[in-house]
């Protein structure tokens, strides 16, 4: 589980250059850095589904509060995510060209400006959510209970934050374990959590919604204290002291940072709020939507985990090229990477259709006409997903490794605001389209964002070596 650079008196330790793909090391290593991550992945779409299937029995308003508050934590979480794929991005560039101090300093600016973006949000969440939520979704059920969740986790938005930058600062490095052992260890935590506080078992009153939210409160609590604990205690490089932060919080090292940053924090912004856009969309489709979305959303995510993890492994291995000066190599892995993609979506795909029965069969708590919904949503989905998928291996994996932040923040913007929303608001407003229509033109956007990056990558413009100043 040990880092490439396990220490913080390892700082100039070399990194080893990605070897050929006829070399059996070669897949290895992707293997190594793309598993555990989709493993993480898997865990962590394995809880939302524990979630949404544990509080079924309550019935659709639990189901669609608890896929809401899902939701609009995803919004937050999106945005944390820009600030740490910034970081993963320098931090592998930065391995790559053998400069650990700045992975260091990088690790710093990120988690302080983390915190203080991240601040105003758990206030909003955590202070009379019922004020605005009514404005997101019009069953007043789903919106007291979506305000219940909201309150209790709303402290857990800063713990998530902290955890994520170190987790993929971590990766960068290689080391995909312990994010792994952290997640697997929050899962079994907020399983059980649940299992005791939803039901009230073991003495417990039953506290329903309520009781989910504060699993999840005290899974990610651990979960942070779980990494730092094992960071701090092996004297890793990322154990982080106050000379660290006083490095970081420098003028000229904030400004060169936000400006990298920056369009990656608005991109994931605005793709988040994009996101939970549909969903609040989708609420107007009426209530069984709204629920069938909230199981649908995991599984999504759970398919999803294996791409994630090839994405991410694609990142580190290009932009460690990159940061070498190595732009052939970072062209050969965008190649093997591409293929391998085709060929898993497709193969995934039929296993999920295919799966569909025993999919349904998690859900017989559900009304019939609910369950009916979720079983043509996951047809639909298994036909579409594929250029999805393959869309984020190349943005994620390729052009934001090069940091092509601002082409992907255009593009992802014009398709989403300009072309995927409206056309799902004119089938849901104008043209009273049913639910399964309204879900087809959520891949619309998709399709018009395909040929863009295939072109941008074809130009080869995101080759961006992002340490040469420094070097």
């Amino acid at each position: 589980m040990s880092s490439k650079i396990p220490s913080s008196q390892a700082r100039s330790s070399p990194v080893t250059v990605n070897p050929s793909p006829n070399n059996s090391r070669f897949w290895w290593t992707v293997i190594a850095l793309a598993l555990p991550i989709a493993l993480q992945m898997l865990l962590q779409s394995m809880l939302g589904m524990a979630d949404v299937m544990m509080v079924s029995g309550l019935g659709s308003a639990a189901v669609a509060a608890v896929g809401l508050a899902a939701k609009l934590h995803f919004l937050l979480l999106v945005i944390m995510g820009g600030l740490a794929t910034g970081c993963s991005v320098l931090v592998a560039q930065y391995s790559g060209a053998n400069m650990f101090s700045r992975c260091q300093r990088t690790l710093a600016v990120t988690l302080v400006v983390g915190v203080v973006l991240v601040m105003p949000f758990a206030l909003l969440f955590g202070v009379a959510p019922e004020l605005w939520l009514g404005w997101v979704n019009p069953d007043p059920d789903v919106v007291r209970l979506t305000a219940q969740y909201l309150r209790i986790t709303a402290p857990a938005l800063l713990l998530i934050q902290v955890t994520i930058t170190f987790e993929a600062s971590l990766r960068a490095l290689g080391n995909t374990t312990l994010p792994l052992l952290a997640s697997a260890f929050s899962v079994v935590i907020n399983v059980a959590l649940n299992y005791v506080l939803i039901f009230g078992h073991f003495g417990f009153p039953p506290l329903g919604v309520a009781g989910a939210a504060w699993g999840t409160l005290v899974a990610r609590a651990l979960q942070m204290l779980f990494i730092l604990g094992w960071i701090y205690g092996r004297n890793h490089g990322f154990a982080l002291h106050r000379s660290h932060f006083r490095e970081a919080l420098n003028g000229a090292v904030v400004k060169r940072f936000a400006a990298f940053a920056l369009p990656l924090m608005v991109n994931y912004g605005i793709w988040g709020l994009g996101n939970a856009t549909y969903h609040v969309l989708t609420g107007y489709a009426g209530t069984h939507a709204l629920a069938v979305m909230g199981v649908i959303v995991p599984i999504e995510s759970a398919f999803f985990a294996l791409f994630v993890g090839l994405a991410n492994a694609s990142a580190v291995m290009v932009g460690r090229s990159l940061g070498a000066d190595d732009k052939e190599d970072a062209w050969r892995l965008h190649k093997i990477f591409d293929r391998l993609t085709i060929i898993l979506v497709v193969l995934l795909s039929l296993l999920l259709w295919l799966l569909r029965p025993w999919i349904l069969g998690f859900f017989d708590q559900v009304q019939e006409s609910a369950a009916s919904l979720l079983n043509y949503t996951l047809m639909i989905f298994c036909a579409l997903v594929w250029i999805k998928i393959l869309n984020m291996v190349r943005i994620i994996g390729v052009l934001r490794a090069g940091g092509d932040n601002r082409f992907v923040l255009i593009t992802d913007f014009t398709v989403m605001w300009l072309i995927g929303l409206p056309a799902v608001a004119y089938g849901i407003f104008i043209l009273g389209l049913p639910f399964l229509f309204i879900y087809a033109l959520m891949f619309v956007e998709d399709i018009f964002k395909f040929l863009p990056a295939w072109w941008r990558i074809g130009k080869r413009r995101w080759m961006q070596n992002l340490t040469r100043d420094e070097k």
